[in-house]
Protein backbone atom coordinates (compact mmCIF):
# COMPACT_ATOMS: atom_id res chain seq x y z
CA UNK A 1 0.00 0.00 0.00
CA UNK A 2 1.23 3.48 -1.20
CA UNK A 3 2.09 6.01 1.67
CA UNK A 4 -0.67 8.37 -0.13
CA UNK A 5 -3.00 5.78 -0.17
CA UNK A 6 -2.89 5.57 3.69
CA UNK A 7 -3.11 9.52 4.57
CA UNK A 8 -5.85 10.23 1.96
CA UNK A 9 -8.48 8.41 -0.06
CA UNK A 10 -8.24 11.88 -2.13
CA UNK A 11 -5.29 10.63 -4.73
CA UNK A 12 -5.95 13.86 -7.54
CA UNK A 13 -3.01 15.68 -8.69
CA UNK A 14 -4.97 19.27 -6.71
CA UNK A 15 -4.05 17.75 -3.56
CA UNK A 16 -0.60 17.12 -4.64
CA UNK A 17 -0.34 20.70 -6.10
CA UNK A 18 -1.83 22.54 -3.11
CA UNK A 19 0.51 20.92 -0.87
CA UNK A 20 3.45 21.19 -2.87
CA UNK A 21 1.93 25.25 -3.08
CA UNK A 22 1.77 25.38 1.08
CA UNK A 23 6.00 23.55 1.58
CA UNK A 24 7.30 26.69 -1.21
CA UNK A 25 5.73 28.79 1.03
CA UNK A 26 7.21 27.48 4.50
CA UNK A 27 10.47 26.90 2.30
CA UNK A 28 10.15 30.77 1.30
CA UNK A 29 9.44 31.70 4.92
CA UNK A 30 12.43 29.35 6.18
CA UNK A 31 15.02 30.92 3.50
CA UNK A 32 13.76 34.49 4.01
CA UNK A 33 14.67 34.25 8.06
CA UNK A 34 17.87 32.67 7.49
CA UNK A 35 19.16 35.43 4.83
CA UNK A 36 17.99 37.50 7.50
CA UNK A 37 20.01 35.80 10.46
CA UNK A 38 23.18 35.68 8.24
CA UNK A 39 22.68 39.39 7.58
CA UNK A 40 22.48 40.38 10.73
CA UNK A 41 22.19 43.95 11.75
CA UNK A 42 22.93 44.90 8.11
CA UNK A 43 19.80 42.82 6.57
CA UNK A 44 17.46 45.19 5.01
CA UNK A 45 14.17 44.67 7.30
CA UNK A 46 12.15 45.92 4.75
CA UNK A 47 12.70 43.04 2.52
CA UNK A 48 12.48 40.43 4.80
CA UNK A 49 8.90 41.94 6.35
CA UNK A 50 7.52 41.59 2.27
CA UNK A 51 9.61 38.38 1.64
CA UNK A 52 8.10 36.40 5.08
CA UNK A 53 4.72 38.10 4.55
CA UNK A 54 4.68 36.30 0.93
CA UNK A 55 5.71 33.20 2.30
CA UNK A 56 3.06 33.21 5.05
CA UNK A 57 0.64 33.77 2.38
CA UNK A 58 1.45 31.21 -0.10
CA UNK A 59 1.41 28.77 2.92
CA UNK A 60 -1.68 29.83 3.74
CA UNK A 61 -3.20 29.63 0.54
CA UNK A 62 -1.71 25.87 -0.13
CA UNK A 63 -3.27 24.68 3.37
CA UNK A 64 -6.75 26.76 3.11
CA UNK A 65 -6.48 24.88 -0.50
CA UNK A 66 -5.85 21.68 0.70
CA UNK A 67 -8.47 21.81 3.41
CA UNK A 68 -11.01 22.72 0.84
CA UNK A 69 -9.83 19.46 -1.13
CA UNK A 70 -9.32 16.78 1.19
CA UNK A 71 -11.86 17.84 4.02
CA UNK A 72 -10.38 16.13 6.93
CA UNK A 73 -13.28 16.82 9.25
CA UNK A 74 -15.24 14.38 6.98
CA UNK A 75 -13.09 11.53 7.30
CA UNK A 76 -12.38 10.38 10.74
CA UNK A 77 -11.23 6.93 11.93
CA UNK A 78 -13.79 4.91 14.10
CA UNK A 79 -11.90 3.31 16.88
CA UNK A 80 -14.13 0.81 17.63
CA UNK A 81 -13.92 -0.98 14.34
CA UNK A 82 -10.83 -2.82 13.58
CA UNK A 83 -8.26 -1.52 10.90
CA UNK A 84 -8.39 -3.67 7.28
CA UNK A 85 -5.73 -6.41 7.34
CA UNK A 86 -3.14 -5.71 4.47
CA UNK A 87 -2.63 -9.33 4.15
CA UNK A 88 -6.20 -9.92 2.79
CA UNK A 89 -7.98 -12.06 5.20
CA UNK A 90 -9.64 -11.04 8.02
CA UNK A 91 -8.76 -11.62 12.03
CA UNK A 92 -10.90 -14.42 12.54
CA UNK A 93 -8.92 -16.74 10.23
CA UNK A 94 -6.06 -15.95 12.73
CA UNK A 95 -8.50 -17.11 15.47
CA UNK A 96 -8.73 -20.14 14.55
CA UNK A 97 -5.63 -21.07 13.35
CA UNK A 98 -4.24 -20.06 17.15
CA UNK A 99 -7.23 -22.49 17.95
CA UNK A 100 -6.01 -25.78 15.87
CA UNK A 101 -5.05 -28.52 17.97
CA UNK A 102 -4.20 -30.50 15.03
CA UNK A 103 -0.26 -29.68 14.84
CA UNK A 104 1.22 -30.79 18.22
CA UNK A 105 3.38 -28.64 20.44
CA UNK A 106 6.99 -29.04 19.85
CA UNK A 107 8.86 -30.95 22.70
CA UNK A 108 11.61 -29.34 24.48
CA UNK A 109 15.07 -31.49 25.13
CA UNK A 110 16.87 -30.63 28.09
Amino acid sequence: MKTSERISSDHSPIVLGVSLVAGFGLTLMIIVLGVGAVQGATANTGAITIGFLLGLVIFALGVIGWFIKVQPQRHFDDINQPAPDDHGHSHDAHAEHAQDDSHPAPVAHH
